[in-house]
């Protein structure tokens, strides 16, 4: 005598709770070929597989998010500091000053804007991806210090704030 499987259509149903009912509409019978727990197997791997996945995804998205972040703080704080050096007159020091604080790869861009010097530094953290992170700051010109307020923004820009500092936008 042959011992039935699971999978095997010809099955007696016999034992494990089986129950066989005829007739339309009655409970357990079903619309199709018969299904068994055999029929699913792979199936809890092909879930698990993707839920660690989705995991890892989401994962990496809050990794990235939190970076970001950081980056926008490092970049607002280098702008301060670039800001507030420069609003005194000491160019090459804010410069210094904010390369230390900037993330690696910053790009400072100083301008004169009236009596207020303005910062932005900008640093796209992630290269494969076309997201740039920036941070701005502004400081009012110290009385006192040569600005070159009387020169068109242009040459000001170009010129930078102080004798024998460098141009605002060159990247120290």
């Amino acid at each position: 005598m042959r011992c039935p499987r699971r999978s095997d259509p010809h099955r007696t149903g016999h034992g494990r709770g089986d129950r066989r009912t005829t007739g339309r509409g009655a409970i357990g019978t079903t619309n199709g070929p018969a299904s068994s727990p055999a029929d699913d197997d792979g199936a809890v791997t092909v879930e698990a597989a993707l839920a660690l996945g989705t995991l890892v995804a989401v994962t990496a998205a809050a990794v990235g998010a939190v970076a970001a972040v950081a980056a926008g703080v490092r970049c607002t704080d280098a702008a301060r500091e670039l800001a507030r050096q420069a609003a005194r007159g000491d160019t090459e020091r804010g410069r210094a000053v904010a390369a230390q604080l900037a993330p690696a790869g910053a790009e400072p861009e100083l301008r004169l804007d009236g009596d207020l010097v303005v910062v932005t530094v900008r640093v796209r953290p992630v290269g494969l991806l076309p997201v740039t992170i920036s941070g701005t700051a502004t400081a009012a010109v110290e009385p006192g210090v040569t600005t070159g307020a009387d020169r068109s923004g242009a040459q000001a820009a170009r010129r930078g704030l102080t004798a024998g500092s460098a141009p605002p936008g060159d990247a120290s």
